[in-house]
């Protein structure tokens, strides 16, 4: 038995912890430099960062290592943004897919 879970925008629910939201700022310029620019933060895990899919697999992997813990028979594999849990029964995949959400 098998399921495949999507995680979708996972990269846009990992937040960024408090401190490092000043690392992950960026501006907006005016047009023909009218006003000042503007100056935004990131709160969450911005895409395009070459070591963003890093840090998301290690989240996700954070995540799901108690599912794996209580389910040590069965298989949690992460790839890019799925996972796909497997077990021998359907009542243990249940219980797996139930505990990974």
């Amino acid at each position: 038995e098998i399921v495949v879970m999507d995680l979708k925008d996972c990269f846009f629910t990992i937040p960024l912890a408090e401190q490092d939201k000043e690392k992950f700022t960026f501006t907006v310029p005016s047009v023909n430099n009218m006003e000042p620019t503007k100056r935004y933060q990131w709160k969450v895990l911005p895409q395009g960062m070459k070591n963003s899919p890093t840090i998301c697999q290690w989240f996700v992997a954070k995540a799901l290592s108690p599912v794996h813990a209580m389910f040590p028979a069965g298989y949690c594999y992460l790839y890019m943004d799925d996972i796909l849990l497997a077990a021998a029964s359907p009542q243990e995949l249940d219980r797996m897919e139930q505990q990974a959400r």
